[in-house]
């Protein structure tokens, strides 16, 4: 069952990539690409609001170093929240876009530490 665990987490890696790096994927958040890095104190959380396009893909993927785990949640303009997949300090957030707005993307720190992290958005 691990190997099946590490076999299945490099495909999804790999699929996440050739999303992010499509043309069609470059097109969802509404004035382009954005990323950043941020520091995450122990328990707590970050939020930030950004708009993405209707009938776009949203992908938001957040990386830590490693030194704890970290939640990822998107929610749209009326509280329907996605929530991340992926292992421990790295995951991603895949949804099409219905109508465009503002979606918020939470990141939690479920650490005793803090978490460097850095925020991609298509």
């Amino acid at each position: 069952m691990k190997r099946f665990t590490y076999i299945f987490r490099g495909v999804l890696l790999t699929v996440a990539t050739v999303v992010l790096c499509s043309q069609l994927a470059q097109a969802g958040r509404i004035g382009g690409a954005l990323s950043g890095v941020v520091t995450i104190p122990p328990y707590e959380f970050v939020t930030y609001d950004v708009p993405f396009a209707a009938g776009q893909p949203a992908i938001v993927t957040v990386v830590g170093n490693g030194n704890t785990n970290l939640d990822l949640n998107v929610f749209d303009s009326i509280g329907s929240v996605v929530s991340g997949v992926g292992m421990a300090d790295r995951k991603m957030v895949l949804t099409n876009v219905a109508r465009a707005g503002m979606f918020r993307i939470e990141v939690r720190n479920l650490g005793a530490v803090p978490n460097t992290v850095t925020i991609s958005t298509n």
